[in-house]
């Protein structure tokens, strides 16, 4: 019988329990209205990249040394490594902000290095950076630095902008000049 509604498919988008057939002597509870799902929360974005008159090799062997961060950049106060673990750094920036980042890969032909926050005081989620040494001829190298998070709330874009403009701008400036003197 095409138009019995006890015989009919279930239609896209309509509760599957609200499409079984009530049997004689039955009640069917009524469901609790289900709330449209959030939608996925999008990364916020921070990135910074500078050419600069070094080697790329030179550039590279300080940004592989992971735990050596405050060696060039002026807004670490200090950075250690864990005890037993390289790939596990302390930060202290020279505001005071404590900061424990963990290196996620490291590759030293493409001369690429991945991190993420395991402990920090933002207002984010899976913050997940990356640094990558590229050469430009013998003596010329660019390196970009980025990250992607989850804000906590809102879109994230003054976060990303804090981010670009007070750790990687300053930390890629900071790196060229090293280069020169």
């Amino acid at each position: 019988m095409p138009n019995d509604p006890q015989h009919q498919n279930p239609q896209p988008g309509r509760d599957l329990q609200q499409a079984q057939p009530v049997l004689p002597g039955q009640r069917r509870e009524p469901q609790a209205r289900q709330h449209p799902q959030q939608p996925p929360q999008r990364y916020a974005e921070a990135r910074a990249h500078r050419v600069m008159d070094r080697a790329a090799d030179a550039v590279w062997r300080e940004v592989r040394d992971f735990p050596a961060l405050a060696a060039w950049h002026p807004g670490i106060a200090s950075s250690t490594a864990h005890p037993g673990n390289p790939r596990v750094r302390d930060l202290v920036t020279t505001d005071g902000i404590r900061l424990t980042e963990a290196l996620h890969a490291v590759d030293d032909t493409l001369m690429t290095l991945e991190y993420g926050f395991v402990a920090h005081p933002f207002p984010l989620t899976d913050y997940r950076a990356r640094m990558e040494v590229r050469p430009e001829g013998d003596t010329r190298c660019s390196v970009t630095w980025m990250a992607a998070f989850r804000p906590a709330e809102g879109d994230g874009v003054a976060l990303a902008a804090q981010f670009e403009a007070g750790v990687f701008v300053v930390g890629l400036e900071a790196l060229a000049a090293r280069g020169r003197g």
